[in-house]
């Protein structure tokens, strides 16, 4: 629907296709599906030329006249899910849209489309581009944001806005996130004569309980206020069942403040833990930027009367950051259902965004 609607609507039109992109799995790594319909959808509302494919990601840049003149404003939203829970319905039931991944994040994905739709008419004041992205769930490395941020494909872009799940708030920068095997090691014995070996995991429980005894950590930018953690995850061993294990492992995961950099982090996992494991850091991914007062947010932010939040997770607002480019966190979706069994979004939340967006690009009531 491109042309003027009601309120109720709009809001079937989210609901739907959110739950559209719900009934589609794209589990990270299994993206091909989703991928294909959100290109066809972007080349049938924006053109082929507008549109480039790297991998599973989707990048479409209408072409406005006289967009050189107007910021560049970036919408991002990523394709994955986690795993799903085998119980998870997908329907639309009692004001909300039930679905894996419906609040991580493809009700975001659903506002994205339905901005999409409407493109000739959304943006007086600035200029949208969309990038739709793969496996965002997974190791930082493989990241199909990536790849896109390293073509040539992309205008310079003056703002990102990453529609994660924000609970109706505006929330600024995201952790830092290390994910570190610590190995800890004993003596192999049989385990019929445990006299003769060194039991790692008993030696580990002493790890285990000075990482019990942690609190987490406040880290303040004027009035957010960002919660650092170190928190063990998991536990294992690989010998057999009547072995004495000769090494314990824990994977331990990082969460750090904006400010600080993932080798600040990993330095002080090492000096945590000393010489009572080995640790390996397997996985690690930047935190973002705090941007409180930008020029191209505080107009709106005062108008609206968005609430400000710190995002106390990790988001490829980071990989933006990083690059320096400003970015926030401004989407539909409950954060406390992301990657919960029977995960679901609210309608209120999906026309919340969808609304507020329009306002941010300067459109009239007239473009929904």
């Amino acid at each position: 629907m491109t042309t003027a609607g009601t309120t109720e609507q709009i809001r079937d039109e989210l609901a739907r296709r959110t739950l559209e992109l719900c009934a589609m799995p794209s589990e990270t790594c299994s993206e091909e599906k989703i991928a294909d319909h959100v290109e066809a959808l972007c080349r049938t509302l924006a053109g082929a030329a507008s549109t480039v494919r790297i991998g599973n990601s989707i990048v479409c840049t209408p072409e406005y006249s006289h967009a050189e003149q107007k910021p560049v404003i970036a919408l991002v939203g990523h394709l994955d899910t986690v795993k799903c829970a085998e119980e998870q319905p997908t329907e639309i039931r009692d004001g909300r849209v039930y679905g894996c991944g419906s609040s991580d994040m493809k009700a975001g994905v659903g506002v994205m489309l339905a901005l999409l739709a409407r493109w000739q008419t959304i943006a007086p004041l600035y200029r949208p581009i969309w990038i739709f992205y793969d496996k965002e769930e997974g190791p930082h490395e493989e990241n199909g944001l990536e790849p896109v941020l390293r073509s040539n494909i992309l205008p310079k872009i003056d703002l990102a806005l990453v529609l994660e799940p924000t609970d109706k708030s505006l929330q600024m920068g995201c952790m830092g996130t290390i994910h570190a095997t610590l190995t800890v090691a004993g003596k192999r014995a049989h385990s019929a004569r445990p006299w003769q070996g060194e039991n790692a995991l008993y030696k580990a429980a002493a790890l285990l309980e000075k990482f019990s005894g942690l609190t987490r950590r406040e880290v303040c930018f004027g009035d957010l206020t960002f919660y650092e953690v170190m928190v063990v995850t998991r536990a294992w061993t690989s010998n057999s069942a009547n072995v004495v294990p000769d090494s314990a492992m824990l994977n331990v995961n990082v969460r750090f403040a904006p400010g600080r950099s993932p080798q600040e982090a990993a330095d002080e996992l090492r000096a945590f833990v000393g010489d009572a494991a080995e640790v390996e850091i397997r996985d690690a991914a930047p935190s973002g930027a705090v941007y409180l007062d930008h020029p191209l947010l505080d107009p709106w932010r005062v108008r609206q009367k968005l609430t400000i939040a710190p995002k106390q997770a990790w988001t490829d607002v980071a990989r933006f950051t990083d690059r320096g480019i400003p970015a926030v966190n401004f989407g539909p979706g409950e954060t406390a259902q992301a990657h919960q069994a029977g995960e679901w979004c609210s309608i209120d939340s999906l026309e919340f965004a969808y609304t507020h967006l329009l306002d941010f690009f300067g459109a009239s009531a007239s473009a929904s």
